[in-house]
Order: C-alpha cells, then sequence, then structure tokens
C-alpha cells in the first residue's frame, strides 16, 4: 500500500537556487525521494546533482 509523502528541498535553475516541495505517492520514503528526483528532473531538465532533497516527510490522511 501507497503512502503520501512530502519531499523538500532546492534546485538550480540556472544561476540560482529555487526552493520545491512536492508531494508523492510511494512505498518507502526512500523510494518518494527518487520519485520526486525522477520528476524534477523530468519536468525542468535538470541534473540530479542539481537537486537537493533536504527532507522526506509522511503526510498524515484524515480518515472521514
Amino acid at each position: 500500500m501507497s503512502k503520501n509523502y512530502s519531499v523538500k528541498g532546492k534546485m538550480r535553475l540556472k544561476f540560482e537556487w529555487k526552493k520545491f516541495e512536492k508531494k508523492v505517492a510511494a512505498k518507502s520514503p526512500e523510494a518518494a525521494r527518487e520519485l520526486a528526483l525522477s520528476k524534477l528532473g523530468g519536468n525542468h531538465g535538470i541534473k540530479r546533482f542539481d537537486i537537493v532533497v533536504s527532507s522526506v516527510d509522511e503526510i498524515a490522511v484524515n480518515p472521514q
């Protein structure tokens, strides 16, 4: 079963660093980090060494 994670960090776009927060669904924090790196690299055309992940936190889901 997948859990929701929030991946935070910064990425280098052109000549400046920009903060980001990406919400992803994954089985583990490591998988969430990899998925975020993949999506950011694909969407912005940047390499993994231009992305610094500072935290991966699980998002609590409120049952209704």
